[in-house]
């Protein structure tokens, strides 16, 4: 997610300086096997909710409440199933750092939106987060506290930055988690990194069967393929995307377990040092400013744009909805929109077109 995104670019600009870029590849589509535990010939549901999910970004300190992703959730809540709110962060105590607004819970609530809070892990803590049970056991008995005390519909566990070594404890804790959120009926997503063309270093914690036996939904993150400190390019490229995809919905069980990610949010790279992200507007209005001509790269369905040796990739309706097109060929769960008020507000018909809410 974003918070955790720029943390991410930080710390892979070590991977870039030792050579650990996200490389090419290739991939055919095979057809999704079954969970473990499960059967052979078992069949998954053949009808299943779709969600369409807004993530939730609060405003930046010191603005109101009502700025932010807020103007977008209330807008474009009648596309939407569920909001998922940027609000908590797990500590080497086992204590939740919270940045709820109560504002945006009930008027999230008014407008039929259910409620999946993030979860993540605070920067420094996750060693004794995953790997201490008696931290772990704290840290999931307040997750369960706190989803019952504000009457949420379940949560998103949005673990990022963890190095393969935290594989293991990381499916300890979402077998710990899963079964007590499910004895209050609440749903349990996992947001997790791509695979294919993502260097182990980065997606080697994921264990996609295994997450697959203990949470409702894996929302794969199929986006920053470039990234603030990678060379500049498209935030998904359809290729790559498609081949995640793929993926994701052979290892996880079938498309009825997963969600896949949307990105609504662009980079601009400056010739020299890491790029800051970008909403759709801001893009325009630069563009604009510097009279620079925006094209389209159709090999990797994306709008960019360069000025005053400044590179800009970003994302519009047209890149929505080639990606929108690849995710309804495999009829997953759901979507899950990274994030509120990033978007360029004609993307909200390619959803509601795609994806109609039921």
């Amino acid at each position: 997610m974003r918070y955790s995104r720029i943390i991410t670019a930080t710390v892979l600009v070590s991977l870039l300086a030792a050579g650990l870029v996200w490389g090419g590849g290739c991939g055919k589509k095979a057809a999704p096997k079954p969970l473990p535990g499960q059967q052979q010939g078992t069949q998954a549901p053949t009808q299943y909710p779709r969600l369409i999910i807004g993530y939730y970004e609060n405003p930046w300190p010191g603005t109101p409440d009502k700025t932010g992703s807020f103007p977008s959730m209330k807008t474009y809540a009648k596309h939407m199933t569920a909001v998922a709110p940027f609000w908590y962060r797990a500590k080497s105590d086992g204590m939740l750092e919270t940045k709820e607004s109560q504002l945006v819970h009930d008027t999230a609530k008014q407008l039929g939106l259910k409620i999946y809070p993030l979860i993540t892990n605070k920067t420094g803590a996750t060693d004794e987060v995953l790997g201490n049970p008696t931290v772990r056991t704290k840290v999931i008995d307040n997750i369960v506290k706190m989803v019952q005390e504000k009457q949420y519909d379940g949560v998103n566990i949005d673990f990022e930055l963890l190095k393969p070594a935290h594989k293991d404890n990381l499916n300890a804790f979402m077998a710990e988690l899963y079964p007590k959120l499910k004895q209050i009926n609440k749903t349990v997503i996992i947001s997790i990194f791509p695979k294919v063309d993502v260097h182990e270093d980065v997606s080697g914690a994921y264990d996609y069967p295994q997450l697959a036996k203990n949470a409702d939904y894996l929302q794969i993150m199929t986006y920053d393929k470039h990234w603030a400190t990678s060379e500049p390019g498209a935030i998904a490229p359809v290729d790559w995307y498609e081949k995640n995809i793929q993926y994701a919905i052979e290892k996880s069980g079938g498309p009825h377990k997963v969600i896949i990610g949307v990105s609504a949010y662009g980079y601009d790279w400056p010739k020299e040092g890491a790029g800051e992200t970008i909403t759709y507007v801001n893009a325009i209005v630069l563009a604009e400013k510097h009279g620079a001509k925006v094209q389209y790269d159709e090999a990797s369905q994306a709008p960019h744009f360069s000025y005053n040796g400044h590179e800009v990739w970003f994302e519009n309706d047209r890149s929505t909805a080639a990606k929108l097109a690849i995710i309804a060929k495999y009829n997953p769960a759901g979507i899950a929109i990274w994030r509120l008020g990033q978007e360029q507000p004609e993307a909200w018909n390619e959803i509601a077109s795609k994806f109609p809410k039921k």
